[in-house]
């Protein structure tokens, strides 16, 4: 009995382990070796690694992270496919406030292709540094809102009519995509989460012409308006591309949650032994 209950534990987090892994990792680098995938553009456009520290910003895991203006990543290289459950990009970006005026602004863009292989769309977070004070809070902060532009002449962090959020704190977060299929059409969920993966907001943008049946899949991740001078540099960790299977998120739970499942499995498995036991 004792043996059956703990396979059955066993297959039971087996079960949890799987599910949640159901999305594919394509492409990660969190600068721990090299900086490949953002190195492919060549000038500005590649990130430099660093070690922790460097310029008073440590890394949001390991040892190294990348740095750079107007960084870009091919995600391990383009796709003129669309996969079955759609996919996810991610980047951690460090969110600095010292040394900046207010205004500054920087863009964040995930694009996508169309199924000949060519740029269809970009998403972009718009975000900008400010000190100033209004709708959007008072003092330093970073707001950010989502479109499909860039550019301060094509976009506005504190657009009243794209929901602008306002984040306080310095710190690193992640900035993260959601290609998926609503009903045919393409939708993109645009998610910022904190350092301890809690979803702080997030926007859906949605064309009516991106149909599926159209789509081809991920282009560049790309930082194409960034702005604080010219010896200002950003800073950014943990990225990825994945593939997901329409099903789960893909977020694989912590060991310590799948540990304490596996406790209150064991738990169950024992109040049911015990009642046999007593009738």
């Amino acid at each position: 009995m004792r043996l059956r209950c703990i396979a059955s534990v066993f297959a039971a987090l087996m079960f949890v382990t799987s599910t949640a892994q159901a999305a594919t990792i394509q492409f990660s680098n969190g600068f721990e070796t090299d900086n490949s995938g953002w190195n492919v553009f060549g000038g500005t456009f590649d990130a430099t690694r660093v070690p922790s520290g460097t310029g008073g910003i440590t890394s949001a895991t390991g040892g190294f992270h990348g740095t750079g203006t107007t960084m870009a990543t091919n995600w391990g290289g383009y796709s003129s496919v669309f996969p079955t459950g759609g996919y996810t990009t991610s980047v951690d970006i460090f969110l600095e406030f010292d040394g900046l005026n207010n205004d500054t602004r920087f863009d964040y863009t995930s694009a996508i292709n169309n199924s000949s292989g060519n740029h269809l769309r970009d998403f972009a977070f718009n975000g900008g540094f400010y000190n100033d004070s209004d709708v959007t809070g008072s003092g330093p902060r970073y707001v950010f809102s989502a479109s499909n532009n860039t550019g301060r002449a094509n976009s506005f962090p504190k657009n009243p009519g794209r929901d602008p959020f306002a984040i306080f704190a310095e710190g690193w977060y992640t900035f993260q995509h959601d290609f998926y299929d609503n009903g045919g059409v393409l939708a993109v969920d645009l998610s910022i989460l904190d350092s301890g993966g809690t979803t702080l907001h997030t926007w859906t943008l949605s064309t009516l012409t991106d149909l599926i049946a159209i789509l081809g899949g991920n282009r560049y991740g790309w930082m194409p308006n960034a702005e604080g001078g010219i010896n200002y540099k950003y800073n950014i960790d943990n990225s990825y591309l994945a593939f997901n299977d329409g099903e789960v998120s893909g977020e694989v739970p912590e060991p310590a949650t799948l540990l304490m499942m596996g406790m209150g499995l064991v738990g169950i498995a024992t109040q049911v032994r015990r009642r046999k036991k007593t009738s």
